[in-house]
């Protein structure tokens, strides 16, 4: 079950990151627990995470930075 943090939680405390979208070597996952938490992996790059409200906006963005224009579909959902 998906909870509203007032803060960023810790990578940690995330007990599943479920896949929802992959292109080439980028893949973004959901939190299991925590609503508008996203995590991004690209290649050999850190990881990067995106959580509040404007989460989405700014993965999709930074998804798309990594391979163009197919990173709209990210929520296409």
């Amino acid at each position: 079950m998906q909870v509203y943090a007032d803060k960023k939680p810790s990578v940690s405390s995330v007990s599943c990151w479920n896949q929802i979208f992959h292109n080439r070597d980028v893949k973004v996952y959901e939190a299991d627990n925590y609503y508008d938490y996203y995590k991004v992996t690209a290649g050999n790059d850190r990881p990067k995470y995106f959580f509040g409200e404007t989460a989405w906006m700014r993965c999709q963005s930074y998804v798309v930075d990594k391979i163009g224009m197919a990173g709209y579909n990210v929520f296409s959902n």
